[in-house]
């Protein structure tokens, strides 16, 4: 009686295997990839909606929306700083920090809170939040904790009407001066604080950004204890800090930026969040960081 043998792969049957086996895999990782993604855009959609609805709880309280402004000692750490991020504290489950902050002190009062990390300001895609101790006004010794999301400002920066262009480029804000404190919800005040009400949205607040993302990187150290690194302006195009990271330009700095692929996402004075493309029309851009422009916005 003949004994069977078990035949086994040849070599060109395993090579057709593996191939299709690496075919699968080429085919499945960026829809696997790009469902993650998803979720983490998600998930950054809610905290953007979160913060805005406190932004309307503060508002509902104080008649206002939260005050941004700093007033400039000679030392860093002599600094007096309000941020909107410390105003909404008490509206994010957070009234125990906010209690502990020294208002109207110096940072150097306040170290503990500044170090303080807030999962709630991180986006998810963002792999570079948490602390920094290396970035403008940061005082020496210290490690701040960071934010991916920060205020609009308008379609200028607090000192004059900001330079822009009709398309990305070097922005050197040689032509800034002092006086004014933008034209967007939530500014940037030096020496006085900035206020915004609610009825002076003329624009219309589902046209009109409150809040928008940024990333951190070398150049771009967003934390939100300090006012003058919790907001940005539309004068700079969507993700324009990619293109030109220049440490010693500090305009490039200014803009709203995200790491979700074509865009970032932004949350309007209505409460309602967007994932805005970067492509947009510069006008129409500039006309949703303003309040009262006098702008009309079509589709965005």
């Amino acid at each position: 009686m003949t004994a069977l043998t078990r035949r086994g792969f040849t070599l060109i049957e395993l090579l057709v295997a593996i191939t299709i086996i690496a075919i699968l895999i080429a085919l499945l990782l960026p829809a696997v990839q790009a469902a993650r993604e998803a979720a983490r855009r998600t998930r950054c959609s809610s905290r953007l909606s979160q913060l805005a609805l406190a932004l309307h709880n503060y508002h509902d309280a104080h008649r206002t929306l939260p005050i941004n402004g700093s007033v400039f000692e000679p030392s860093v750490a002599e600094r007096r700083t309000r941020s909107w991020v410390q105003c909404i504290l008490p509206y994010v489950d957070q009234k125990n920090l906010h209690d502990r902050i020294e208002a109207g002190s110096a940072m150097a009062d306040n170290q503990e809170a500044a170090e303080t990390v807030l999962p709630l300001l991180f986006c998810p895609s963002d792999t570079h939040a948490g602390r920094s101790g290396a970035g403008i006004d940061i005082p020496p010794g210290w490690q701040v904790a960071l934010t991916n999301y920060r205020s609009c400002a308008g379609d200028n920066w607090p000192f004059e009407p900001f330079e822009r262009a009709s398309e990305a480029g070097r922005f050197t804000g040689s032509n800034l001066g002092w006086g004014t404190e933008g034209n967007g919800a939530i500014g940037f005040g030096r020496g006085w604080p900035v206020l915004t009400r609610m009825s002076q949205v003329r624009d219309g607040a589902s046209q009109t950004i409150a809040l928008g993302e940024t990333v951190i990187m070398e150049a771009n150290v967003s934390w939100w204890f300090h006012a003058d690194h919790t907001a940005a302006t539309c004068a700079i195009p969507i993700n324009h800090g990619f293109q030109v990271e220049d440490p010693d330009n500090w305009a490039d700095r200014r803009g709203f930026m995200s790491r979700h692929p074509g865009g970032a996402q932004f949350a309007l004075v209505d409460g309602s969040v967007r994932m805005i493309s970067e492509s947009i029309d510069l006008e129409t851009y500039y006309a949703l960081g303003t309040i009262d422009g006098n702008e009309v916005v079509g589709d965005f």
